[in-house]
């Protein structure tokens, strides 16, 4: 399964057409405005993290929605900036631009009132390895950005409610993430039912027989 942020925003990046009236990428680094929802799941499958050098196998994690400057937000045709949760990337589900919520997920249970979530230099997230993002936290910290209020994490892990417990990632993202996307990005609305369309198994030989 390729990157859920590659299926998601490819279609997305493609409307940075030349000539479109694309506001200048804000100074990094820079802080999100605020966190909504958080729900930590689990995987029978686990998937290979594409937003890391590393490409690590993920069988846990959680889903965020988050609120940020739309100026961040924006598709462009250059490198974008990467979004940080504590010391690990997130994958972005949607673009967000219109709404100013975006939707991701973060390998692994970082714990939000101890990890600051802020967007940093335009990379190829692929090629974030660990000194990267050690370094861009550094920065971060050093520009002010810390963690969000004990209080908000508290509230967005009672909405997000109960861990999910899935078999792979695409249920994950066929449920949650598309209903997510729905509800706080409805602009975005075809890439929940992207999200959605049954995977086609390919055929084998056996199958055949």
């Amino acid at each position: 399964m390729k990157s859920a942020m590659m299926i998601a925003l490819l279609g997305a990046a493609a409307v940075a057409v030349a000539g479109e009236d694309v506001p200048p990428t804000p100074s990094m680094p820079a802080a999100v405005d605020g966190l909504v929802y958080a729900r930590s799941f689990s995987l029978t499958e686990g998937f290979m993290f594409d937003l890391r050098k590393e490409r690590p196998e993920v069988k846990e994690g959680l889903l965020l929605v988050l609120k940020a400057d739309k100026a961040l937000l924006v598709p462009r045709a250059a490198l974008m900036p990467v979004l940080y949760v504590g010391d690990q990337t997130a994958e972005r589900l949607n673009m967000g631009d219109k709404s100013g919520h975006v939707i991701a997920i973060v390998p692994g249970k970082p714990d939000l009132t101890k990890a600051p979530i802020w967007f940093g230099t335009p990379r190829f997230p692929e090629k974030i390895d660990h000194a990267v993002i050690k370094a861009e936290r550094e920065t971060a910290e050093e520009a002010g950005i810390r963690p969000l209020p004990a209080d908000q994490v508290k509230a967005a892990l009672a909405l997000g409610g109960e861990p999910i417990k899935a078999t792979n990632l695409r249920e994950v993202l066929r449920t949650e993430a598309a209903e997510l996307i729905l509800k706080y990005s409805p602009q975005e609305k075809h890439i929940a039912e992207g999200f959605r369309v049954p995977e086609v198994r390919r055929k084998t030989k056996m199958d055949e027989d």
